[in-house]
């Protein structure tokens, strides 16, 4: 025992290695400071371009869309390059390019000018992200990754909370002139990062990538790989759904709710807030899991919170529909990282992540694709479209994955296994093979119950006309034996349990008269007509008030047997 207590390393030594490096630390702040300064300004700029330059909403659409095309485009070539000329120089010249680009929007004029900008900040968000992401995985040992893609997920939610909280305070007195404190924002952490680079030095070249790859063997590694195809392909399918959230899920509760100006930024902040409560928990459950058994449930908890959308009708369902989104948003996004992280040769990590970048495309596709079906469905449908493609990035998934455990000589039996195992669907699968009698003999038993009630309540055939004479004071079974005895139910027993039904619902009684009942009148018509004293002169037919409304909206569609 002494002799294991002293082959221990030191407290602080331990401490060291059970810690992250401060590097990594650095990133995941700069991360969360300088997307809370960006949020503080990019999201007012649509604000800013229609009460300003006089550019159509058309136009406004195309200069936002910019960004996501220069995101998706540059991805695989900064990546490339961080794996070619080094993290530090990519970062560096990414993010000063950054911070120059946010100080030119003071200076721009023409609708060309911000196309260009903001083609530029997606560039340079492109180039920084992926590199980052691979400096990160660099200095982690891999067991550690999940957390660390968990830590910097949760650091861009807190910048789009602070960041438009902030904007709307500054930018109504500032206008453009926000930029300006972005730009000063950027050029902060710039310098930041600079002097962490020159006080990490070894550490950071001890972990570059060894070796140098040429451009077009990278090339031709990436599009070899069958697995990253895949997953770049749900990735895509991934980002179009999400970009709904943001784009037209505003113009569709503005139409379907009179609270939905006021729901929307509720429901943003709401989205962000559980990513930053949340995040922690996913990642500890993730990192034990298999990737695709969380990419699974994640895909499956965001396909149901569109369907939520779909239902609509209400507040709630909204906000239902946001927390399954939350949770599986969480699952996807750094789950994502981890699989590509896996993916990669360590020589070509950078452009992995970069040609997993390329899946941004899906924000500036979904947009677009969300707007036109906005237009030419509506809102319903275009929700229930949204979970049907969300049920599709499972199969990307799965593929990518499966492609990914052939390599590795995991037989799909050993996926599915483990799938079960994670999740823990063989108690349900067990389960629901018990229940499988029971939910037969309760189905015969329904079917049975329904078909002796219609039964009973069907009219023998008749083609004449039938007089009713119900008495003051009678009793419900003196008319239901009446009914029966004209012939106009089959069984007295079962009109009793309709009629209290009936009765309790729509709170209407049978009133005394002579009634004329047409044979193709109902049951349901023929009490309608029972309980309305003005018809006791004699209804050769029943046409209902389109104004009477005697169910609840959420119970109208019932097919109760009473309605």
């Amino acid at each position: 025992m002494g002799a294991e207590i002293a082959s221990l390393p030191p407290r602080r030594e331990r401490h060291k290695q059970a810690s992250y490096h401060p590097l990594i630390w650095s990133l995941i702040l700069g991360t969360a400071f300088t997307r809370t300064a960006a949020f503080m300004s990019l999201p007012f700029l649509a604000i800013y371009l229609d009460s300003q330059t006089g550019l159509n909403p058309f136009q406004i659409g195309l200069v936002l869309s910019m960004s996501g095309l220069g995101g998706a485009l540059g991805g695989f070539i900064g990546g490339y390059l961080s794996d070619l000329l080094g993290r530090r120089l990519v970062l560096l010249s990414s993010m000063i390019t950054w911070t120059a680009m946010f100080f030119c929007f003071l200076f721009a004029q023409t609708y060309l000018h911000f196309m260009l900008l903001n083609f530029m900040h997606g560039l340079c968000r492109s180039f920084f992200d992926p590199t980052s992401q691979a400096m990160m995985a660099d200095l982690t040992p891999e067991t550690k990754r999940m957390k660390i893609f968990g830590y910097r997920y949760t650091s861009l939610n807190i910048g789009l909370v602070l960041g438009p909280l902030l904007g709307a305070v500054l930018f109504p007195v500032a206008g453009i002139q926000t930029f300006f404190y972005t730009g000063i924002a950027f050029l902060a952490y710039t310098v930041i990062l600079i002097l962490q680079f020159i006080r990490y030095d070894k550490q950071i070249q001890m972990c570059q990538p060894k070796g140098k790859v040429r451009l077009r063997d990278c090339v031709s590694v990436i599009l070899k790989d069958r697995a990253l195809a895949y997953f770049v392909s749900g990735g895509i399918l991934f980002f179009a759904v999400y970009a709904q959230i943001e784009s037209n899920l505003p113009l569709h509760l503005s139409k379907e709710l009179e609270s939905g100006k006021t729901l929307f930024p509720f429901l943003l902040a709401m989205n962000a807030v559980l990513v930053i409560l949340l995040q922690g928990f996913a990642a500890n459950w993730a990192q034990k899991k298999n990737i695709l058994s969380s990419l699974l449930l994640g895909s499956l908890l965001f396909s149901a919170g569109f369907s939520a959308f779909a239902v609509g009708g209400n507040e709630l369902s909204y906000v239902l529909g946001i927390i399954l989104l939350t949770l599986g948003e969480i699952l996807v996004f750094p789950v994502s990282n981890r699989f590509i992280d896996q993916l990669a040769d360590e020589r070509l990590r950078g452009t992995y992540y970069g040609a997993f970048n390329f899946s941004q495309i899906g924000l500036f596709i979904g947009p677009i694709l969300g707007g036109w079906l906005l237009k030419i469905t509506s809102g319903e449908m275009m929700w229930w479209i949204m979970t049907i493609i969300s049920l599709h990035i499972i199969w990307f998934f799965a593929v990518g994955y499966r492609k990914y455990a052939e390599r590795l000589g995991i037989g799909i039996l050993q996926i599915i296994q483990r799938i079960f195992y994670d999740l823990h669907l063989a108690p349900v699968i067990r389960f629901t093979l018990k229940m499988i009698p029971v939910a037969s003999l309760t189905c015969g038993f329904v079917f049975g119950i329904y078909h002796y009630i219609h039964s009973g309540l069907s009219s023998p055939p008749r083609t004449k006309m039938v007089e009713v004479n119900i008495s003051k004071g009678a009793s419900i079974r003196e008319v239901a034996r009446e009914l029966e005895q004209k012939k106009i139910i089959r069984n007295e027993s079962v009109f009793l349990l309709y009629y209290w039904g009936y009765n309790t619902l729509k709170n209407e009684s049978i009133q005394p008269g002579v009634y004329q009942i047409s044979p193709s009148m109902k049951i349901k018509d023929v009490l309608f007509v029972l309980s309305k004293s003005d018809c006791s002169k004699g209804c050769e037919t029943v046409s209902k008030p389109n104004d009477i409304h005697i169910f609840p909206s959420w119970l109208k569609n019932t097919n109760l047997f009473w309605q």
